[in-house]
């Protein structure tokens, strides 16, 4: 596997993030200040969240060390479809392993016959019969997901009301019976069509909990976390099952989940929320952002291959970014009021006019 270089300026936290001043960042002080002006962070009141006081969270991190929080950095919440990017990461770790390749049909590893709920959602049937691995996660970035599958949330498939995609309702290609957890499968040719699905990740994760033979966040613990200094008992995955359970997970959205379907264990293993849902800190975020700056390489380690690494965002304001060009991460939990870019690109969210060096070595440890 390709090795990534990094600048020698780059540093890697231990057990805590150290703390350094914007100079020392190589950031002209004014302009940050101009820039951390603009910035009105406060927590987030998605789906009726109550995130009021000091419940929220965001850093801003370069080359390797602390330079702002905003609120609470280790406040810990459920961060949304954040958790996508630790799915794709595992689908990674499988290429790599030589478990399958991205464009190997899902129904090769795993069909979910007796298991799945309806002989139509099994994935050797239907338009499941040309679905790969690649459909569903987007290899690309920005690709979205091409597996067919057309729900995102339980209670606005029942209403018709699909929020992705700029689709006012439900996509033309897709069938409707207005049960969410009956329609949980691939209504197109895999391919055809983009449409952004956290059901057909969940889809994912259960093929993956099959393909592993292993609790995710077990392996996610072995082979990326605990190199990152994130310990296992730091942060949590939701399982699918008990998302489902929770009808008003979302205080003001009830039923946004009933497409969760199952099986919920396979071979004795919990199957996590590939759509989303872990619950982390902002700092611990950004330690995935800066594994996604450096591309995939820690502490001269190449963990996971660059191609596999990436950013997502959360829909109730939690995300994380790491970027190559100026080696700046970012971590937000439950944060409105930062516009933090989500793409794996060459940009920071800080403006290039701020940036006037590399970060200043004689603070390394």
């Amino acid at each position: 596997m390709r090795t990534t270089h990094i600048p020698d300026w780059v540093t890697f936290p231990e057990d805590e993030w150290v703390q350094i001043t914007p100079e020392e960042a190589g950031l002209d002080r004014a302009k940050f200040d101009a820039f951390l002006s603009t910035i009105h962070a406060r927590g987030a009141d998605f789906g009726g969240e109550d995130h009021t006081g000091d419940k929220f969270g965001a850093v801003f991190t370069r080359g390797g060390c602390l330079v702002h929080t905003w609120g609470d950095g280790d406040y810990k919440f459920q961060t949304a479809s954040t958790g996508k990017a630790f799915t794709y990461a595992l689908l990674g770790l499988a290429v790599q392993e030589g478990m399958v390749q991205a464009d190997d049909l899902i129904s090769e590893t795993w069909t979910g016959e007796g298991q799945l709920s309806h002989p139509h959602k099994c994935l050797d049937q239907g338009y499941h019969k040309t679905l790969t691995w690649r459909h569903l996660v987007g290899i690309k970035w920005g690709a979205g997901h091409y597996g067919g599958f057309a729900i995102e949330l339980g209670i606005d498939w029942m209403e018709r009301n699909t929020r992705t995609d700029d689709i006012p309702g439900v996509p033309a290609w897709a069938e409707w019976t207005g049960d969410p957890f009956y329609d949980l499968y691939s209504h197109i040719e895999p391919g055809t069509r983009r449409h952004y699905s956290s059901a057909g990740t969940w889809r994912v994760a259960q093929a993956l909990t099959h393909l592993w033979g292993r609790d995710l966040k077990d392996v996610m613990d072995e082979k990326i976390m605990s190199k990152i200094g994130i310990a296992a008992d730091d942060w949590d995955w939701h399982i699918g099952g008990d998302v489902k359970d929770q009808k008003y997970f979302y205080p003001t959205i009830p039923d946004s989940y009933t497409y969760l379907d199952p099986p919920y264990e396979i071979d004795g293993n919990p199957v996590r929320s590939g759509p989303g849902w872990v619950v982390i800190s902002a700092k611990d975020l950004a330690r995935y952002g800066l594994l996604v700056a450096t591309g995939g390489n820690w502490k001269g380690e190449q963990i996971l291959a660059p191609g596999w690494v990436r950013t997502h965002s959360g829909g109730n304001r939690s995300g994380l970014h790491g970027e190559s060009r100026r080696y700046t991460a970012m971590g937000r939990v439950a944060t409105e009021g930062i516009d933090m870019r989500f793409s794996v690109d060459r940009e920071s969210l800080v403006p290039q006019n701020v940036f006037v060096g590399p970060v200043r070595p004689s603070r390394m440890v």
